[in-house]
């Protein structure tokens, strides 16, 4: 069996040269070459999914682990001395293993007991540290084929909605000479920001007779039906939700996200995407990856830097994602395409720019009555989540545009 690694750089030096030679002299044999060893690279991504995927999890994780000691360590926490020592062993372990190798009894230790310490802690706001509840395997499907939510922080909510303060402006200071008096050189002002969680449904209605002959577990096969149908609109809503009270709010619609011009009224441009890459605070660049559907990740292959240097690179012996000017993304099946104005490409620190609250997880019902008549059995699930930007300097959208 070929090394993937090797193919995958037989394919991007074969997809430079032909690249390099389709810029000089533009052909439709060239083309089909380049679409063509693009498959063998685009075949490989799924890799890079995972890999960029798993280090952003592993920056969250390991960013929520470190705000669970201060709050364990926290003076006059009120943990009596068995309970403290439980969570301390736990901890100790999670600390020393990778996030893959991570136990679950210990993580779950951790979970209930900082739980009940965040809980008593609402004035230096602990509850909003807390880490969400161990999820089920539908709640995992959604996770599973929707980015965002391993990009994004989320929290588990015990009522209709998540407030959290936000300082809106900050103050300043000034010089003064030594016997001058001191006056107000500005007050920070606070506001407040609310994330709801509105309802999702799903209804499917099946035949009792498919329930009673089929020969694998239907009701099993429904539920993840209805889970693929929660994380296909709420993949949606993450990207291109307008903030209204039933749904979540996108990143492209919120309109406090700056946007950075490509350079071109049609077309994506290497200038236009460093613009975009150097466009956020150097705070924010560490965390930060770049998101796009796979059509725009096409486009950005073939783009080069002013040295002639391309700007896509792929990983190395696929234990280190792939990179645009290394920077890692991930693939959004639900960015727009390529097209005049449009928003194809995002950059920025995510975690901390994007909020997801979870209220309810999915439930499953199964309804025998209401259309017995008709020899169906109808099941309903639903959920109650929600979504909004809490930051949107930690991020930036590219614009197809020439300004």
């Amino acid at each position: 069996m070929a090394d993937p690694t090797e193919v995958v750089m037989q394919a991007f030096n074969q997809f430079k040269e032909a690249n390099d030679a389709n810029l000089k002299q533009h052909s439709s044999d060239l083309e089909a070459k380049i679409a063509k060893i693009s498959t063998v690279l685009d075949a490989h991504e799924a890799v890079n999914q995972k890999l960029t995927l798993q280090e952003a999890q592993a920056k969250a994780q390991q960013e929520q682990l470190d705000r669970i000691e201060e709050v364990i360590n926290r003076p006059g926490s009120g943990v009596a001395a068995e309970d403290h020592k439980k969570v301390a062993y736990a901890f100790d372990r999670v600390m020393r293993r990778p996030a893959h190798e991570r136990d679950r009894n210990d993580l779950e230790v951790i979970n209930k007991y900082t739980n009940s310490l965040v809980k008593a802690d609402d004035i230096s706001a602990g509850y909003l540290l807390a880490p969400p509840e161990m999820e089920t395997m539908i709640i995992k499907k959604i996770i599973e084929t929707t980015p965002i939510r391993s990009l994004a922080t989320v929290r588990t909510i015990g009522g209709d909605s998540l407030k959290q303060p936000k300082r809106l402006t900050s103050g300043s200071a000034a010089r003064i000479g030594e016997t001058q008096t001191r006056t107000n050189t500005g007050d920070p002002t606070y506001g407040m920001i609310e994330i709801k969680a509105p309802e999702m449904y799903a209804r499917i209605a099946i035949s009792q007779q498919m329930l009673e002959d089929a020969g694998y577990d239907m009701i099993a096969e429904l539920r993840e039906d209805a889970a693929e149908q929660f994380a296909v609109k709420e993949g949606i809503e993450y990207i291109s939700g307008i903030n209204a009270a039933n749904q979540g709010e996108g990143i492209l619609t919120n309109a406090d996200v700056s946007y950075t011009a490509s350079g071109d009224a049609t077309a994506i441009t290497a200038d236009g995407l460093l613009d975009l890459i150097y466009g956020i605070k150097t705070g924010y660049a560490a965390n930060a990856i770049l998101g796009m559907n796979r059509l725009t990740l096409s486009k950005v292959r073939k783009l080069k830097d002013g040295m002639g240097g391309y700007l896509w690179v792929p990983g190395i012996a696929n234990a280190a994602p792939n990179t645009i000017n290394g920077v890692s993304y991930v693939e959004l099946p639900d960015m727009p395409d390529i097209a005049a104005n449009t928003y194809p490409v995002i950059y920025g620190d995510i975690r901390r720019a994007y909020k997801i609250v979870d209220r309810i997880g999915i439930s499953f019902q199964a309804d025998f009555m209401t259309e017995a008549d008709n020899g169906l059995v109808v099941f309903r699930a639903r959920k109650r989540s929600g979504s909004a930007v809490v930051l949107p300097e930690a991020i930036r959208k590219l614009k197809i545009a020439v300004s």
